[in-house]
């Protein structure tokens, strides 16, 4: 009788078109399920616009503890355009905090097959674009400390040497796991003296890490060499706001945001995955989202929280072989089938059924 791994996974559905993504996720993870020794059970954990209609708050007490009482959490979008910016999605910046998830992992890979879609001409894609942006995720100006008035506003970009340290050695780390050769830091360290500390302790972990080139680039410049050479950036390393902006930036290099994935971490603890894009209300309940962030937001959960390197392969492979079948309206080519939701998480479940199976 083989072993099953028993893994317990929070599910937070959300807004908009978020459950229809999230629900193919879960046809993943029960693929995975069903062809491995796995054994998942996955828990709701209700958050978002219309749980805060429902009672109040954005994120209620239980659906918190469901949460960390887990062992990661495949989350949706949420939003809701009849809300006050910030009145759902607050949410997202409360489980980074509460869960103390400082890692913000943000692959960027443009497949093969989906290069004729991508906004850059063929020369500025050269060999292609497959970065790691590894953001931190919980300090700097988005630790929300500052005050709103009539006429003022300000916010604080707090910066510790923890906080520097922790984020900066883990994209190291990443960089190494990857067998990539060069970690890419963004500051703004001509201007901000929270860059100039983030810089230095940059520099003192890179000693630790002597096979690993480094550079750094200020991030008004790395936005534009971002659409000049994306193809000479592998790992990247950056603080959150600028981390926020410029792996939205390369996101769309790969087709739609749509097809991006994320990962909120805590290394060895409940972390969080989820797609990039939001809650899109003008799409949603229309079937036509595109799934395909969320999927490899499952990958990066069995990767990072579950460390199967091997099954994040799979899944990886079986979207990229999806591809040349079928697409969702986002990523559309006349000469394949245009897909619904469901038929893309069908197709790409199938094919990674057969790999797993082999």
């Amino acid at each position: 009788m083989v072993h099953k791994m028993k893994k317990i996974i929070s599910v937070t559905k959300g807004d908009g078109c978020g459950p229809e993504v999230v629900n193919e996720g879960i046809k993943v993870l029960n693929t995975i399920e069903e062809y491995s020794d796995y054994d998942f059970e996955l828990i709701e954990a209700p958050a978002g616009g219309e749980v805060w209609k429902k009672f109040g708050t954005n994120l209620p007490d239980k659906s918190f503890q469901t949460i960390k009482d887990s062992d990661a959490l495949l989350f949706g979008a949420i939003g809701l355009p009849d809300l006050q910016p910030g009145v759902a999605e607050s949410a997202i910046l409360k489980l980074r905090q509460g869960l103390d998830l400082y890692v913000n992992l943000r692959p960027v890979k443009l497949y093969d097959n989906l290069r004729e879609i991508c906004p850059l001409k063929d020369k500025f894609i050269g060999d292609g674009i497959d970065i790691t942006f590894v953001r931190e995720n919980t300090e700097r100006i988005y630790k929300n400390i500052g005050k709103l008035e009539d006429d003022s506003a300000e916010n604080v970009m707090l910066y510790s040497r923890k906080g520097c340290e922790r984020i900066i050695k883990h994209a190291f780390e990443i960089a190494k796991r990857k067998g990539h050769n060069k970690v890419t830091s963004v500051d703004k360290a001509n201007i901000l003296k929270p860059s100039q500390l983030w810089r230095k302790i940059f520099h003192e972990i890179h000693k630790d890490y002597p096979d690993l080139d480094t550079e750094d680039i200020y991030v008004d410049a790395f936005c534009q060499w971002l659409i000049r050479a994306p193809f000479k950036f592998q790992t990247v390393v950056t603080g959150n706001m600028f981390g926020d902006i410029i792996s939205d930036e390369a996101a769309f290099l790969i087709g739609s945001l749509g097809m991006a994935s994320s990962g909120n971490i805590h290394p060895g603890k409940v972390s969080m995955y989820e797609p990039i894009h939001g809650s899109a209300p003008d799409i949603a309940g229309k079937g036509i989202a595109n799934p395909i962030g969320t999927i490899l937001s499952v990958k990066l959960m069995m990767e990072e929280s579950f460390n199967s390197l091997d099954i994040g392969n799979e899944i990886d492979k079986a979207v990229e072989a999806a591809l040349h079948e079928g697409r969702t309206v986002d990523i559309k080519s006349k000469n394949l089938k245009t897909l619904s939701t469901i038929e893309m998480g069908d197709l790409i479940a199938i094919k990674l059924k057969s790999s797993l199976k082999a």
